[in-house]
């Protein structure tokens, strides 16, 4: 595979748009570009990166034919400096260590040609004056950690300095997740996506960004290119998509801080959550409850999340509803047992304090969790977790995050509520 180290722009690219760009047809595009005609621009270049242990990524400039429906992207070049007949392949969702979960996801394929007369190039239906990002929709969207950490994220970090003129390409198309996030969507681009599974068009650029970049669980390496973008300005974007009012908290010792406690059904759920309701309440704290009914509107349920001065809930991905906290506000997470303390901190706790929020943790014994009722004292998931974890992540899963229920001692928890009250205060 021929691999170029990823060079990236260090200039926001201006880009002038039209609805015309939407809807030139062959006849027009064979009349004003010589591209479309067969004479190819000698500045095409292909910059691959494999490097990565999360993403791969190409950057591709010059004449790029995206064939929808076919998993294709033909670049064509008259000059000898990019390498003819090559192809590489790359599946572009940013969770490529997960070997399983990658072989779900489509693989699309660039191929560098010359073009030649023997063989017809495929010629545009649709020409684009603005740089096209192609995505999957596929992996684990749905789940909300996924939704963000593997999609949104990564596409912000990729496309943000194009302040919306771009064109998304999205591959495994996903209607439910396109759909919930429309409006996030809408800020990054402000054009129509395509469903390249769909799709029946000849898409030509002079730009394209196959797969995003996504250096960080949950969070943006903004020691890393491409430059610009943070979790901070991420936030802001989603507080504007979704018109949320409240940016920061503001501290004030004669008001009760607000309490958000998110509960579980199921797995890790908070099976003493009234003792732990009643309790926070008589700290001083104003609580408000929701279940995973309220957590599906994500209109409805950000402004919730965004009215609280504090979230706690047990490790979960209704954690990430931190996302849409003001600034300062408190995150406490639940750790269950099972030697999951730093798997927690990494998935929820650094993230956290990456968004600029102050960051609580409470691990319970195992004394508190409802395994107690189903194994022995004896048995590893008590005296040896970190030998079950040893076993594989479907195994650790099954035992400590599938099996398991939380019931706290409220008065070891009681000081770390004090201590999140006497923060907000």
């Amino acid at each position: 595979m021929w691999l170029v180290s990823v060079r990236w722009e260090e200039e926001t690219l201006q880009w002038q748009s039209t609805k015309a760009d939407e809807q030139v047809q062959v006849e027009e595009y064979l009349t004003n570009s010589t591209e479309a005609a067969g004479t190819v621009s000698p500045n095409t270049t292909c910059f691959c990166d494999t490097s990565h242990d999360r993403f791969d990524t190409c950057h591709l400039t010059g004449d790029i034919r995206i064939i929808s429906n076919s998993s294709k992207i033909l670049i064509f070049s008259s000059s000898s400096a990019t390498p003819t007949n090559s192809t590489w392949k790359i599946k572009p969702y940013p969770r490529k260590w997960e070997a399983p979960l990658m072989e779900r996801i489509t693989e699309l394929t660039i191929s560098s040609n010359i073009p030649n007369p023997e063989t017809p190039t495929p010629l545009c239906t649709l020409n684009h004056s603005t740089p096209g990002v192609i995505f999957s929709s596929g992996g684990f969207s749905g789940n909300f950690f996924h939704d963000l950490s593997d999609i949104l994220i990564p596409l912000y970090v990729t496309s943000h300095h194009f302040h919306g003129e771009v064109k998304f390409l999205v591959s495994d198309f996903n209607s439910k997740f396109i759909s919930k996030y429309q409006r996030l969507l809408a800020k990054l681009s402000r054009y129509e996506l395509v469903d390249l599974g769909s799709d029946n068009n000849v898409h030509c650029f002079h730009e394209v960004h196959v797969g995003t970049i996504n250096n960080k669980e949950l969070g943006i390496d903004t020691t890393k290119p491409p430059f610009g973008s943070s979790m901070e300005t991420f936030r802001e974007l989603i507080r504007s998509s979704l018109s949320l009012k409240k940016r920061s908290i503001t501290k004030n010792s004669k008001k009760k801080p607000k309490l958000l406690i998110q509960l579980r059904k199921g797995s890790r759920e908070l099976v003493n959550s009234k003792e732990v309701i009643s309790m926070a309440k008589s700290l001083g704290f104003k609580v408000v409850v929701s279940g995973p009914e309220e957590t599906k509107n994500i209109t409805s349920y950000s402004a919730t999340v965004n009215s609280a001065d504090a979230l706690l809930g047990v490790h979960g991905a209704g954690l990430t509803n931190m996302v849409f906290l003001p600034q300062r506000a408190a995150m406490i997470q639940i750790i269950p047992w099972g030697d999951l303390k730093w798997a927690c901190r990494f998935s929820y706790g650094d993230p956290a304090i990456g968004m600029g929020l102050k960051y609580f943790e409470y691990e319970i014994k195992k004394e508190e969790s409802t395994l107690i009722e189903q194994y022995p004292m004896d048995h590893l998931v008590f005296t040896n977790p970190s030998e079950i974890h040893k076993q594989g992540f479907n195994m650790l899963w099954y035992y400590f995050l599938e099996k398991q229920k939380v019931k706290v001692d409220v008065k070891r928890l009681r000081p770390v509520l004090v201590e999140v009250l006497q923060y907000l205060k």
